[in-house]
């Protein structure tokens, strides 16, 4: 038969008392084996009566208990060590600020690289786009037959062979703010050319 222990404070000491027969609950009369959790008027309780004893103090007559805790009200060095601290939250919130503001424009979609005239709208991007790949298939030999158009104009590109170079040009550089947008077999960076508004 396994003994039941006890363990009792009495005062400042733990008590530990071993006992070599089986004791029954003081409460509900069953039978404990190994360590007793709880004594009650110097009666053992099994595990089950123990748990029904806590919940009714916990609950008595079934109602929750609601304990209020006092609050003491905050010492100098904690409403320092607050002020410390929402300032310091402050100053990381606006640094992260500064950077999202400082590298928002790094997200933004760049402008195709030409030579010239950088200030272009959306559709004039477009066409310095469009003459990028018609670069890239003049310099390879594989030029369309059938060109597409300028976006802004929905006009054919044009194409001029020369005696030692061809040329494709924009049908419409002047709606697009410029006196010539053209690339050359030559040199296949787009040059944009201002023209009398610029």
């Amino acid at each position: 038969m396994e003994p039941a222990i006890k363990m009792a404070r009495k005062g400042k000491k733990v008590e530990r008392v071993v006992y070599e027969e089986k004791p029954q609950c003081g409460r509900c009369g069953a039978g404990i084996v190994g360590v007793v959790p709880r004594w009650f008027n110097d009666k053992p309780l099994c595990r089950e009566c123990t748990f029904e004893l806590e919940q009714m103090v916990l609950k008595p007559g079934g109602r929750n208990v609601i304990i209020e805790e006092e609050k003491t009200p905050p010492t100098p060095e904690e409403l320092t060590r607050r002020s410390v601290l929402i300032g310091f939250l402050a100053i990381m919130v606006l640094l992260l600020l500064y950077r999202i503001y400082t590298i928002a424009p790094m997200l933004q979609p760049r402008k195709p690289l030409r030579l010239g005239v950088t200030a272009t709208d959306s559709l004039t991007d477009q066409c310095i786009e469009q003459m990028w790949k018609l670069s890239k298939d003049l310099q390879e030999g594989k030029l369309p037959n059938i060109l597409p158009l300028c976006p802004k104009s929905s006009k054919q590109y044009i194409v001029t062979e020369l005696v030692d170079d061809t040329v494709i040009s924009c049908p419409t550089p002047e709606e697009h703010g410029l006196a010539r947008l053209a690339v050359t077999l030559s040199f296949p960076i787009p040059v944009a050319e201002a023209g009398a508004e610029q």
